[in-house]
């Protein structure tokens, strides 16, 4: 049996050698020393066993399949520590009062996105959002529900949309009131971060929602009202518009 270190060199020089080119980009830019450090805490602590397939890759974090020691699915969302593009999201850290003392380097800000998005994701849950369900958080890394099937995750709504549109959007406005009744602003919401779980909406990506209190609460949930609207009424004819409020 591999120990956790043996484990851990594994699983990157197989991701590496799986992908090539873009195997290589994924080892550099976020198997950095550091978080090798914070993903071999998790197996030390055992919440995973092992990494195994990437799922998704983002500006600020990439996503993977993991296994648990007792062989269920797991998606890891690791934050790279070297992104510049963290600059651009520090309006929805500031006015957060769950986040007061964020740090002041750029790392230490990663960590609270990291908190952010798993404490947003145990809010919606609590609120009978459709998403994935939160495990465990530590420093830049997300231990989440995995959403798929073995190793293939399961489509985005720009990848694949729903065969009953309507049926589809009343399940996935059900899961907006119900965020908005915890008092959140998802901030992001399109078909990017939206998956098509047979036929039902998970929202996914939620990082940046931010609680009433915060300057941008509702400029956030208008825009993403708008965004939906317009990605709707391509899909549902004589759609009404006052859904979107």
């Amino acid at each position: 049996m591999r120990t956790d270190i043996e484990a851990l060199d594994w699983n990157v020089g197989n991701i590496y050698q799986s992908k090539d080119n873009e195997g290589r980009k994924t080892v550099d830019e976020v198997f950095d020393q550091a978080t090798l450090r914070h993903i071999q805490q998790l197996f030390s602590r055992r919440i995973i066993s092992t990494i195994e397939n990437i799922i998704a890759t983002g500006k600020e974090a990439n996503v993977f399949r993991a296994k648990t020691f007792d062989g269920r699915n797991r998606a890891v969302k690791i934050y790279r520590l070297n992104t510049a593009t963290f600059r651009k999201l520090e309006k929805y850290i500031e006015g957060d009062s769950r986040f007061r003392n964020s740090g002041n380097n750029p790392r230490e800000r990663v960590f609270t996105w990291a908190q952010k998005e798993y404490k947003n994701l145990h809010s919606m849950i609590a609120g009978g959002v459709m998403a994935p369900k939160p495990f465990h958080v530590y420093k830049n890394i997300v231990v989440m529900q995995y959403l798929g099937w073995r190793y293939r995750p399961y489509p985005t709504l720009r990848e694949l949309p729903p065969q009953e549109p309507k049926k589809f959007l009343k399940l996935l406005l059900d899961s907006i009131k119900s965020y908005r009744k915890m008092k959140l602003s998802h901030g992001d919401l399109s078909e990017y971060n939206i998956l098509n779980v047979r036929e039902k909406p998970y929202i996914i990506d939620v990082g940046q929602a931010v609680p009433k209190e915060h300057p941008l609460y509702g400029e956030l949930h208008k825009r993403d009202m708008e965004n939906m609207y317009k990605y709707w009424k391509r899909k549902i004819k004589n759609l009404n518009d006052r859904w979107f409020i």
